[in-house]
């Protein structure tokens, strides 16, 4: 065999090599990514339901407030120009 022939078939060794363990790296890495995304999502997820478990009380509280303001409301007597300009 040529020097050549020997050189290249060592390079392509070389880079099928380097070549396997990089798609063996991309393919760990993604897999970490995807760990992180689903933690992510279940971050969302439970600060959502957080988020929902506060605002119903709020808005009951809202309601009650706008009930009893609406309640104490006292109708008043129109003034003398309102009734004239009617």
């Amino acid at each position: 065999m040529d020097i050549l022939q020997i050189a290249l078939i060592l390079l392509i060794c070389l880079l099928t090599i380097f070549l396997t363990l990089t798609g063996v790296q991309v393919f760990l890495i993604l897999k970490d990514l995807r760990k992180g995304l689903d933690r992510f999502n279940k971050i969302l997820e439970s600060s959502g339901e957080m988020i929902e478990s506060v605002e119903k009380p709020i808005a009951t509280t809202v309601k009650v407030i706008e009930e009893l303001a609406q309640k104490s409301k006292a109708p008043t007597k129109p003034k003398f120009y309102k009734k004239i300009l009617k």
